[in-house]
């Protein structure tokens, strides 16, 4: 037995004793009870408790005798198996908090400001994934779009995607639906989509996300620093993806 193997052991849900015995066993291969307990260790008057145990959630086998010898199943199977049954245990237990959410509303004329990068790339996957009918991303830096480039060109095929920058030559090898700006919005790219007091020392704007009409996101960067502004069911974002949409298809 090797002690890293013990706190694995224990993510499974074994306790110390029991985490003992099973390694113990997985290296005798096949034992009696007295032999488990002068391996291990562990209290003879918890060997048998224990060895039940294991058997009863399917660890090992029993081979009835006198004395009764204790075996390890395969390990493969019974690790398939845990993974199963782990994995279906989180689906359901993410249906059933899914089922039990009331999505907020934000008030009318507010927006969030997320600083944790975890919560940010969160966000962003998640609004690539629910998006249903049109994207507008309008684009700072060529960064982002290298970035989550595998991300963003699936969508291409399933809405309307459109990609709005500055200079089109400074996005020459990405290929996405890249429109350069025009008319007012170029006024939306030369402004800073995420400016005010609550994001003071900002320095680098990456991108601003409108989709379908109803999801605001802006990300910049400050040093090291990651900010993003989100909105949601404002109709601004909708009347200004509207807007964007209709001057860039204007001739």
């Amino acid at each position: 037995m090797t002690p890293e193997i013990i706190p694995g052991l224990r993510a499974l849900g074994m306790n110390e004793y029991e985490a003992s015995v099973y390694s113990t066993l997985v290296g005798l291969q096949k034992a009696t009870a007295r032999d488990i307990h002068e391996v291990s260790g562990v209290p003879r008057g918890r060997i048998y408790e224990i060895l039940n145990d294991l058997a009863r959630r399917g660890f090992i086998g029993v081979e009835e005798g006198s004395p009764a010898s204790y075996y390890i199943l395969d390990i493969d199977v019974v690790f398939d198996r845990l993974k199963d049954d782990y994995v279906r245990s989180l689906d359901e237990t993410r249906e059933a908090l899914k089922s039990l959410s009331v999505k907020p509303r934000l008030a009318p004329d507010s927006f969030f400001i997320l600083r944790s990068g975890w919560a940010i790339e969160n966000h962003i996957t998640s609004l690539f994934r629910r998006v249903k009918r049109s994207m507008v991303i309008l684009c700072y830096n060529p960064g982002f779009l290298q970035r989550y480039y595998t991300i963003i060109k699936p969508l291409e095929r399933k809405i309307d995607l459109y990609v709005v920058v500055r200079r089109r030559e400074e996005y020459a090898g990405i290929r996405l639906p890249i429109y350069e700006a025009r008319g007012t919005v170029v006024d939306l790219l030369d402004s800073r989509p995420v400016n005010g007091p609550m994001m003071d020392g900002l320095r680098r704007e990456e991108c601003a996300i409108l989709v379908d009409g109803r999801d605001f996101l802006a990300i910049a960067t400050a040093g090291s620093g990651r900010h993003a502004v989100i909105g949601s069911d404002m109709p601004i974002i909708g009347y200004l993806q509207k807007t964007i949409v209709e001057r860039l298809r204007e001739v």
